[in-house]
């Protein structure tokens, strides 16, 4: 293309023209400008292109584009059309050269030319196959001149377009699209340039992560449309709260991050300024909210975590605020948490037990203590298997020290159902002994396991593969465990019921026992707690409450068994009450089963006032 009247200052403007264009001169047509798009047809760079006659990049078997200057002087169409598409270096397979006439009708010269190509081929290893019909015009120096500035019009509008087109790129790759805050990945863009800056200013930053209290209630009684609404809300108060050179950023969900610069340089100092913003940032969040014609009150949780020259990474200035942002939710919300150090030690320590435990079910760590039960003549009638964790490293752990976090993170179905399978092999193996033969086994059930859909299942699966004897399995609920949906609760123990498995209910008298629950479910023993046993001869309230949980079980035909029996006068005192089933320090402490050997046989009170007097008083808390 010929277009010597465009100044050098529109060349930029061509740069970005989906169209081929050249500029040339001379009677050579030697090309001074070539675009991007010329470059990619003819498979060179501007470099190699500028100062070559037009001639020199087109094979010699086809020179149609010198027909231009003929088609100008003659005004003659020309045209042509490839057949052979496999002949080597085909350029055009079909295009037509037109004349290009002005306005006044009395002139014969044509004013340019154009180049119409309907299908192309590569005539080149680099050139792009080109399937759409190409428009070029030839324009003389004097000519055109309302043309081109049509083309600088038509380009600019691409220009624009392409730029409203990469902002929409950016908004969606940077922005959240509910609140048009930066998203997560631009926050920790700029979270790496304000570690730089606190580096090169020596000044402090704080990182305040924001988590809406309840925000889930909202969305599950008001639907999820009042939840977008809150969370704008939300949005438009904190940037409100923020100086320009702060970030609000969404995490996703109800989360949000506050990125503060230029706190001061001294701790302290810029402590009490990160504390203060995020009161002011509380009391925004606390004010009423109107959500399409809906009066909505909600309050957030607050972590900080404060940045400065030490060279922390991104991703763990975020997990510090969000260590610190759970504490301030765990404390009932509505408050502010600073992360320090125990929190992180904390946080270690979870991660390591959770390590160890999955550890521990893999290696079989853990064993299994049997504290004796005994009845009213002092003999051996069973024992309660109590779990108990061999560490490597710690030693022997109590299941205080392991049973709530396990509980907590998914892993008490899989300690239950050892433990279970433990206590069946037990039975297995007392069944073999005459003199063990008739021993009960109590195995302690949570409240997780028991919810469990397939917790019958599991239970007879253990039994029918092992062959212990199920009237030989007590399992040990508490009330929290027992008196959830009674429906359900009740189809789960008549099931195993069924098969001769026996319940006992530990811990009676603590709880909020529903008296009719407790005459409906299949029960067959009642446990009193080690709470109402220890100031039994001490404390009337105690005493009354033991004797009436006696006479309640005997009402309802359930045997009842007292927990934390320590002296003999605590026994005698339970016997005269009709309590005859113990099980406490006084009969034995909780250990390996070798130890329950000696108990198989009847045992004299003196015997057992020798056995009790072992143990000192301060080490009576670890049985059970």
């Amino acid at each position: 293309m010929n277009l010597a009247c465009v100044q050098p200052s529109t060349y930029a403007i061509l740069d970005f023209a989906r169209l081929p264009m050249a500029v040339t001169g001379g009677v050579d047509q030697i090309i001074c400008y070539a675009n991007p798009s010329f470059c990619r047809l003819v498979g060179k760079n501007r470099e190699e292109i500028i100062g070559k006659a037009c001639a020199e990049l087109l094979p010699k078997e086809d020179k149609c584009l010198l027909l231009i200057d003929r088609v100008y002087r003659t005004g003659n169409t020309e045209s042509h059309t490839q057949g052979d598409h496999a002949k080597p270096h085909a350029i055009y397979w079909s295009y037509e050269i037109s004349p290009v006439f002005g306005e006044r009708q009395d002139v014969d010269t044509p004013v340019g030319t154009l180049l119409q190509v309907t299908e192309t081929a590569p005539f080149h290893r680099r050139a792009t196959v080109m399937n759409e019909a190409l428009l070029v015009s030839a324009v003389r120096q004097h000519e055109l001149m309302e043309g081109v500035e049509m083309l600088n019009i038509k380009l600019q509008e691409e220009i624009q377009e392409r730029q409203r087109a990469e902002a929409a790129v950016e908004q969606l790759a940077f922005y959240d699209p509910l609140t048009d805050l930066p998203n997560r990945r631009l926050l920790m863009d700029r979270l790496h340039r304000a570690l730089v800056t606190c580096c090169r200013t020596m000044h402090h930053g704080a990182i305040l992560l924001i988590d809406l209290d309840n925000f889930k209630d909202l969305n599950d009684t008001r639907g999820h449309h009042l939840g977008d609404l809150l969370l704008q809300e939300v949005a438009h108060r904190l940037n409100t709260c923020m100086r320009e050179c702060d970030t609000v950023a969404r995490l996703g969900g109800d989360e949000f991050v506050i990125m503060i610069e230029e706190l001061s340089e001294d701790p302290t100092v810029a402590n009490g300024q990160a504390k203060k913003i995020g009161m002011k940032v509380l009391d925004a969040l606390n004010m009423p909210y109107h959500l399409a014609g809906y009066e909505h009150r909600s309050t957030g949780s607050i972590g900080i975590t404060l940045f400065s020259k030490n060279r922390e990474s991104v991703e763990d200035l975020l997990k510090r605020a969000d260590m610190a942002q759970y504490r301030a939710k765990a404390a009932g919300g509505s408050t502010i948490q600073f992360f320090d150090l125990e929190m992180q030690r904390a946080v270690t320590a979870r991660a390591e037990l959770e390590a160890d435990l999955r550890r521990a079910l893999q290696e079989r760590q853990f064993i299994l203590h049997y504290q004796p039960q005994v009845d009213y003549k002092g003999s051996l009638i069973g024992a309660e298997a109590l779990l108990r964790w061999q560490h490597p490293r710690r030693g022997l752990l109590l299941p205080m020290e392991f049973i709530a976090f396990a509980e907590g993170h998914g892993l008490i179905e899989s300690i239950g159902q050892w433990v279970v399978e433990a206590a069946c092999i037990q039975l297995m193996a007392w069944s073999m002994t005459p003199h063990t033969a008739h021993l009960t086994l109590s195995v302690n059930i949570s409240a997780r396991e028991f919810g469990h859909p397939n917790f019958v299942t599991r239970i007879l699966t253990i039994i029918d593969e092992i062959g212990a004897d199920p009237r030989k399995l007590m399992l040990e609920f508490t009330e929290r465990a027992m008196f959830g949906p009674v429906e359900e609760t009740l189809v789960k123990m008549s099931a195993l019921k069924a098969r001769g498995v026996q319940f006992a209910l530990d811990d009676f008298g603590i709880g909020f026992s529903s008296l009719a629950s407790l005459k409906s479910l299949p029960l067959d023993q009642l446990k009193i707690d080690r709470s109402f046993v220890r100031d039994i001869l001490t404390n009337s309230s105690d005493a009354i409450i033991a004797s009436a949980i006696i006479a309640l079980g005997r009402s309802l035909g359930l045997s009842v068994i007292a927990e934390g029996v320590e002296t003999e006068e605590q026994r005698q005192f339970l016997g005269r009450h009709d309590c005859h089933a113990y099980q406490g320090y006084l009969f034995g402490q909780p250990g390996a089963v070798e130890d329950l050997s000696s108990l198989a046989r009847p045992r004299s009170a003196l015997e057992l006032q020798t056995a009790g007097s072992k143990f000192p008083a301060s080490r009576r808390h670890l049985c059970g």
